[in-house]
C-alpha cells in the first residue's frame, strides 16, 4: 500500500537496484519513527432524522450521508488512531535538508500506519461485537467525508479525549499530528 501510495506501479515503474534498496531502507526507518496508538467508545444512538444522528447525552452529528449509513444502528463506534510526531517530523527535517524523496516516503509510510492502525482497530472492535452478535457498519465515515463536515472533528475529539493521546485539534478542525484519523461507524445486531 505504501507502494501505491508513492504512485509505483508494478507493469511501468522501473527502479535500479540501488533505487530499490534506499527505497526499502527508508520505508524501515519510517516505520521505526511511527509508534501508533488509537482508542474506541460506543455511544448509544437516542434519535434519528434524514440528515442527523442524536447520541446519548446530546451530542448531534449531521450528515444525511452518515445518517443513511446508521439507519439501522443503535450505536456508533468512535474511534481514532495516530502514529505521532516522529515520522512527521522527520518528514519535515528531510524537506529542510533538501531531501524531497524521502520526505515524501515518510509521508506515505505515516499516513499508511496510520490507516492500519485504525483498521486494527475497527478489526479488534468488530470481533469484539461478534460476541454480542452485533457487527459493525460495511463503512466507516469520517469528518470531511462526504456531507459530513470536518466540525464534527471537535465532537469526536472531546468524546474520545483525544488529547490523551497527545493529539491536539487546531481551530479549523484538523488533527496535529497530521497522521492520525478518527472514524465513526455503526453499532448493527446480526
Amino acid at each position: 500500500m505504501i507502494m501505491m501510495r508513492l504512485g509505483y506501479r508494478k507493469s511501468t515503474t522501473v527502479l535500479s537496484t540501488q533505487q530499490r534498496e534506499k527505497l526499502d531502507r527508508t520505508i524501515a526507518e519510517g516505520f521505526s519513527l511511527c509508534q501508533a496508538a488509537g482508542c474506541w467508545r460506543r455511544i448509544a444512538i437516542t434519535g434519528k432524522k434524514r440528515d442527523e444522528i442524536v447520541l446519548q447525552d446530546g451530542p448531534v452529528l449531521r450528515s444525511s450521508s452518515l445518517a443513511a449509513l446508521l439507519a439501522h444502528s443503535s450505536a456508533v463506534i468512535f474511534m481514532a488512531s495516530t502514529v505521532g510526531p516522529e515520522i512527521v517530523h522527520a518528514a519535515s527535517d528531510a524537506i529542510a535538508r533538501g531531501d524531497g524523496a524521502t520526505a515524501v516516503i515518510y509521508d506515505a509510510v505515516g499516513g499508511q500506519s496510520a490507516d492500519a492502525a485504525m483498521n486494527w482497530i475497527n478489526d479488534f472492535v468488530g470481533s469484539q461485537l461478534s460476541r454480542r452478535a452485533e457487527k459493525l457498519t460495511a463503512h466507516r465515515f469520517s469528518p470531511g467525508f462526504g456531507d459530513f463536515p470536518l466540525e464534527n472533528q471537535n465532537v469526536l475529539y472531546s468524546l474520545l479525549d483525544l488529547g490523551r493521546l497527545n493529539i491536539q485539534l487546531t481551530s479549523r478542525y484538523m488533527l496535529i499530528p497530521e497522521k492520525s484519523v478518527t472514524a465513526v461507524a455503526g453499532v448493527e445486531v446480526t
